[in-house]
């Protein structure tokens, strides 16, 4: 997008995103029920396509998120990477990742506390609390994310384990288990934390917060590169992907993934939104400084519903079950209806 401001907090622009829930799995019977019930014109995906202000953070964006596809921030998430462009950054490597904490990726300890740093709801309209989340001017607070505390966080797991019994695969368990109910997992050897491969840390300790977590007081402009833009591959060079994953609620697994799109060119040779309406989402984000959705395909999703396949099982029940009224009354007490609103209105 071209459209700035130019103030006292420097030059802001609105950039265009575009965020996709898709499943290339669905079989035909689900296509068509997303397609029918719930909205999707190609019927393996939700999407929305939104603007946001250039300095809005991870963080920000992960309640722009809850409120564009209807969850409600009841449960835990997370930003990533594409795990093959994880394995190059990291060189799959403990050190290789612990180089890039406080950097690029979340210190150990930081979804035990410093993450929820303003999770402060507690009653009242969650639409109206998550858009004071998403609006700006945005400041980011959790004090885990720099970048002295961060390593020296890393300084204090690596203390932790100085050596670390390194267990055998699963899979090679499980075969050997196959064999005799006696097995027992085999040491393969004893090193320092910093020597392992990721691998071998996943496989030889519980790390609650795993190592894949992007840091939220990234800002995602600079995160995310276009599709034809080079992305960096050294330590602290920005942008890093061309893809960034949104990963919501662990049990339903609800994936978002995400992309920074140049122009809306395609949107206003479908007919999806007007130059005049483009022109009026540029404006309002930088004048309000907040997302605006310029675009939506497929329904509002809601919590604890079991992931897009779980949807389009509840989609089916509403529409064709036998307990539909049920279904539906549960739904609304989550907060989700079939309500039909206008894009500048999303958010």
């Amino acid at each position: 997008m071209t459209s700035k401001r130019t103030g006292g907090m420097g030059t802001l622009s609105a950039v265009h995103l575009r965020l996709e829930i898709k499943d290339e799995h669905l079989d035909d019977m689900e296509r068509a029920v997303l397609r029918q019930y719930g909205g999707s014109s190609t019927g393996d995906a939700i999407s929305r396509n939104i603007l946001i202000p250039s300095d809005m953070p991870l963080h920000n964006l992960h309640y722009a998120i809850q409120r564009l596809f209807g969850w409600h921030n009841s449960h835990l998430r997370r930003f990533i990477l594409p795990g093959e462009l994880y394995n190059r950054l990291t060189g799959a490597t403990v050190k290789g990742w612990a180089d890039l904490v406080g950097i690029l990726f979340q210190p150990p300890s930081e979804c035990e506390h410093a993450l929820f740093w303003d999770d402060d709801y507690q009653e009242g309209s969650i639409r109206t609390w998550l858009k004071k989340k998403y609006t700006g001017p945005y400041s980011f607070q959790g004090s885990a994310e720099d970048y002295e505390w961060a390593q020296d966080d890393v300084r204090q797991l690596m203390g932790r384990f100085p050596m670390v019994e390194v267990k055998e695969p699963l899979s090679d368990y499980m075969n050997r288990r196959k064999v005799t109910n006696e097995a027992r997992p085999s040491v393969v050897k004893r090193t320092p934390l910093v020597a392992l491969t990721l691998e071998e840390m996943r496989n030889s300790l519980m790390m609650d917060c795993g190592t894949e977590s992007l840091l939220e007081r990234l800002e995602v402009a600079g995160v995310l590169a276009f599709k034809d833009e080079a992305v960096g591959i050294d330590h602290g060079s920005f942008p890093v992907t061309h893809k960034l994953i949104y990963n919501y609620d662990f049990g339903d697994d609800w994936t978002v993934a995400i992309t920074k799109e140049r122009a809306a060119g395609d949107l206003l040779q479908k007919g999806h939104i007007t130059e005049d309406e483009l022109s009026d989402a540029e404006a309002t984000v930088l004048k309000q400084h907040r997302p605006v959705c310029i675009h939506k395909d497929g329904a509002f999703v809601l919590d604890d519903v079991g992931g897009l396949h779980g949807f389009i099982s509840f989609l089916r029940e509403i529409h064709e079950g036998e307990e539909r009224s049920h279904y539906l009354t549960w739904a609304q007490s989550q907060g989700w209806n079939q309500r039909k609103i206008s894009n500048k209105l999303v958010l």
